[in-house]
């Protein structure tokens, strides 16, 4: 005999997918995967003078204790931009604040 489902029962994994889809969840999620993705793709030294990783929405706000590598980064945040959204594997940051 066969069970039918119940039109409110879904898979767990989309529940988890709409669950991790939301704003807030989202923004949190990336920003953990972002600080990991920060350190594979600057190398360790850069990961030290990064004092704050955080996502707010499409934004990347870093916190750099070096100043000339605050002007650096300034320089390159198109470049950084586009490394770290190939990285997550779509367009998810969309501006680096860095102070």
């Amino acid at each position: 005999m066969i069970k039918k489902r119940n039109k409110n029962e879904e898979k767990l994994s989309d529940s988890l997918g709409n669950y991790v889809n939301q704003d807030m969840i989202k923004s949190r999620f990336h920003e953990v995967g972002i600080s990991k993705i920060w350190q594979e793709l600057m190398g360790e030294m850069i990961a030290n003078y990064t004092s704050s990783i955080k996502v707010t929405g499409t934004k990347l706000i870093l916190v750099i204790s070096s100043a000339p590598l605050k002007h650096e980064l300034a320089y390159n945040k198109e470049n950084l931009i586009n490394m770290i959204n190939e990285k997550i594997g779509y367009e998810f940051i969309n501006e680096i604040i860095i102070r």
